[in-house]
């Protein structure tokens, strides 16, 4: 199947709206103990601002997987990336943090969404090869897209909280895109058209949701330590964590040759050994410009495993039931986001964020 660099760079899009699901409000969670300083637990409620999202994702993407099926991916789309709009950008206004809890909740549904197609789609797309390289590219394209909303969003909270919200608008001008480039693969009935799934898909899902408990670790506590114990500000650490997505897309653009010499199963070994080593130096920072050499390791191991998980599920899944083995990984992933913090954080009021770093 012959695809268009206009279609190409449409999937890029859409794939990176998913890696704003978080990043772009990163650098204000800490900024909300003063604003919302009468709120009970707020220290707690801010690390749930990026992780309801994939409370959400976790519950609701197995269903969405059907209405998307049933619906059509490329409309599923254009819906979801309205609503991705709507409400991502609900900080902007909304008074109590309850209220934006709840629409970063409904914002998570427009998330789920996307994931399922923009996997899917790379799935119909692309076979073997094409697709190990093009998965790469697009966990490059989503790293380096996370460098800028991440970086302007760190500069946005150092002027008002609220700001950073207003990134999410960018969807709007994805639609574009989405209405004139994307289309409904036919699916070739000779591709292995009676084959059963390889195996059972439940192992990968597992270690989908184990990686995200410990990847999401990042973004989460990182900002707190850097913040409250260094006492940097904002765009010191948007830019801290923005050279994690650089060495991501290193790291994604480093599988397609990584899987022509390992099986999936070592390159989720070799992944998670970099986070390892990663997790390790973050424990004996004692300055805050020691984190530009942290970050790199963390991001390289991250962007390894991320583009290794997905094309792991897709290489096991039958083509005819692409969108439901999409939506059950992505579960699986946003499940891992959600309880990332729930499991960690009572970790790091025993042990103190320094020492909790060497222990995980």
């Amino acid at each position: 199947m012959q695809i268009s660099f206009q279609t190409k760079l449409t999937l890029l899009l859409l794939s990176m709206m998913t890696m704003m699901s978080n990043v772009a409000v990163v650098t204000t969670l800490p900024l909300l103990s003063d604003a919302f300083w009468d709120v009970e637990n707020i220290e707690f409620l801010s690390r749930m601002m990026i992780t309801l999202p994939s409370l959400a994702i976790a519950i609701l993407a197995p269903f969405l997987g059907h209405l998307v099926f049933k619906f059509g991916k490329k409309r599923s789309a254009i819906v979801a990336l309205f609503f991705f709009s709507l409400t991502g950008s609900a900080g902007l206004y909304l008074e109590t943090i309850y209220q934006i809890l709840a629409s970063r909740f409904c914002f998570g549904i427009s998330i789920a969404v996307l994931m399922i197609v923009s996997t899917s789609l790379i799935g119909d797309y692309f076979k073997d090869q094409a697709r190990h390289k093009f998965m790469g590219m697009q966990s490059a394209f989503m790293s380096l897209g996370g460098i800028f909303f991440i970086v302007g969003g760190g500069l946005l909270s150092d002027i008002n909280w609220r700001y950073p919200f207003g990134i999410y608008l960018v969807g709007l001008i994805i639609i574009i895109f989405v209405t004139k480039y994307l289309f409904e693969a036919k699916i070739e009935h000779n591709e292995n058209d009676h084959e059963e799934m390889k195996r059972s898909l439940f192992l990968i899902y597992c270690l989908a949701f184990l990686l995200m408990v410990i990847f999401y670790i990042l973004p989460t506590q990182i900002p707190f330590l850097i913040i409250n114990v260094f006492h940097a500000n904002g765009a010191l650490t948007g830019s801290i964590i923005a050279t994690a997505f650089v060495f991501n897309a290193l790291g994604a653009l480093s599988f397609a040759k990584l899987k022509q010499k390992f099986s999936f199963a070592t390159i989720y070994l070799i992944g998670m050994t970099i986070i390892g080593i990663g997790f390790i130096a973050i424990g004996f920072v004692d300055n805050v410009f020691y984190f530009f050499i942290t970050s790199p390791i963390m991001g390289f191991g991250g962007g390894v495993l991320m583009t290794n998980i997905t094309a792991w599920m897709l290489s096991r899944a039958h083509h005819t039931k692409r969108v439901k083995s999409s939506s059950y990984l992505t579960s699986s992933l946003f499940m891992g986001q959600f309880f990332s913090p729930v499991i960690t954080f009572p970790i790091v009021q025993i042990l103190g964020i320094e020492n909790f770093f060497e222990v995980i």
